[in-house]
């Protein structure tokens, strides 16, 4: 099955001056928003432009409110953040940006969720998981706190494992990249993590799949671009991992819902 829907949304969340929402499989028209925007990348990047300038790419961006642009979604999956202009949050990334219309930050949404947490929001429509990232992200962007970045090692295989495409990721060169042995490097990221690196490496080829749906792939093709031996395959780990059939997430995510949750504070 192959969805037809453009852009492929995921439920709209929205509390007391920020809203989010799952972005995909669209080319948008040049229009500009009333709210500032963040945007992250959840798999690879996007391009993006203002009238004024030419397509450039990025994995995340800060956008000031009403500058007219236009985004590719690239086939990738995008996190919307909206904050209204009048509010505190947004006078802080007003500062930001400075004289600037756009910013694009040294942020990894994966610093801030770990796959099972983001695919959790968006297979679940979890509120309370997209608040909590959303916190996150803000807080650190405006405070620079918050996050605790990882043993340089371990975060130099999360950025391989997010970065490549699932079907290249292997314990063998992962571990070469880092100069560790096989063993030594499951043992460093499981202790600093607290997650086992073939049930991380799992997790990004669920979200590599779903976020291939999005864009547009039949539950097969996804499956089989992920790594997966057939949609068999993943229909049972998806299932497993999350509660959640490739055919289900696909089905309840045609009509969108819109979400009224508390204030991110």
């Amino acid at each position: 099955m192959r969805h037809t829907k453009s852009p492929y949304t995921s439920s709209f969340f929205t509390w007391e001056g920020v809203s989010a929402v799952f972005y995909s499989s669209c080319l948008t028209p040049f229009h500009r928003h009333t709210a500032l925007q963040l945007i992250l990348d959840t798999q690879q990047c996007f391009r993006f432009r203002t009238r004024d300038s030419g397509w450039s790419t990025y994995r995340s961006l800060l956008i000031r409110e009403k500058v007219v642009h236009q985004l590719d979604t690239n086939n990738s999956v995008q996190l919307m953040i909206y904050v209204k202009a009048e509010t505190g949050t947004a006078e802080a990334l007003q500062d930001i940006l400075g004289t600037g219309n756009i910013y694009a930050p040294e942020v990894n949404i994966f610093h801030f969720a770990h796959p099972d947490q983001l695919q959790r929001a968006l297979l679940q429509g979890d509120a309370a998981l997209v608040e909590s990232l959303i916190r996150r992200v803000l807080t650190y962007l405006i405070r620079n706190t918050g996050v605790v970045k990882p043993d340089e090692r371990v975060l130099r295989v999360e950025q391989r494992i997010s970065a490549m495409p699932p079907t290249e990721v292997n314990m063998r060169s992962l571990a070469a990249e880092v100069c560790l042995s096989e063993s030594r490097l499951r043992s460093l990221f499981r202790n600093t993590t607290g997650i086992p690196l073939y049930r991380y490496i799992l997790w990004n080829k669920i979200r590599f799949a779903t976020n291939r749906i999005m864009a547009g792939d039949t539950v097969s093709d996804a499956a089989m671009e992920a790594g997966f031996t057939d949609s068999s395959h993943f229909h049972k780990m998806m299932v497993q991992v999350f509660g959640v059939s490739p055919s289900q997430f696909l089905k309840e995510n045609l009509a969108n819902d819109f979400i009224v949750c508390e204030k991110v504070k």
